[in-house]
């Protein structure tokens, strides 16, 4: 197809009515760019078409449970089937799979940034503008609990600890390693 166009570049000189046809490249390729931008900015939704949904559907979940260990009916495992192998093969979710049957104990979120791209789907973006405000002035030596955190702003635990392990990765603070606990300590 490129040829084409490559041709039609040179005719337009000699053949007005190829105008028309360069117009048409020129649109075809700023949507190509625009599309590449799209996957730049979102990759997680260019995995599958069924991300976007899948991921609702997880976020909803996780609300209910408030735990990264999530466990859906086989109807959902079967209907999202593609869209689980691609967020898996990216480390965003874990399978737990045994030999009887993929999923057969559900699947884990390990990727906090994979929560963040839930609750920019499915979150109240205020809620989440509160939370990273609270992290983010978090100045060095102070500590924050997370379940303090939970009851002020209603979001659910996993989430605020998801924000506390970007902020960890980033150098800016050390989340607990204790066992259920949920706090971060500044650095900076």
């Amino acid at each position: 197809m490129n040829w084409f166009f490559s041709i039609i570049r040179i005719a337009v000189v000699s053949f007005p009515v190829a105008s028309s046809f360069v117009q048409l490249q020129s649109e075809i390729d700023v949507e190509a760019m625009k599309e590449s931008i799209d996957k730049l900015s979102d990759p997680i939704s260019y995995l599958h078409d069924d991300v976007p949904e899948l991921s609702k559907l997880i976020y909803s979940e996780l609300k209910i449970s408030d735990s990264r260990k999530l466990d859906f009916d086989e109807t959902v495992y079967k209907k999202y089937s593609r869209a689980l192998a691609a967020l898996e093969s990216k480390g965003y979710i874990k399978g737990c799979h045994t030999t009887v049957k993929s999923y057969d104990k559900g699947i884990c979120l390990p990727d906090p940034s994979y929560i963040m791209y839930l609750c920019v789907l499915a979150e109240d973006s205020e809620k989440m503008e509160k939370l990273v405000a609270i992290v983010d002035s978090c100045k060095s030596g102070r500590s924050l609990n997370g379940k303090e955190i939970k009851t002020e702003i209603d979001l659910p635990l996993e989430v605020i600890k998801a924000v506390f392990e970007i902020y960890e990765s980033k150098g800016y603070g050390l989340c607990s390693r204790a066992v259920g606990a949920a706090r971060y300590t500044g650095k900076t």
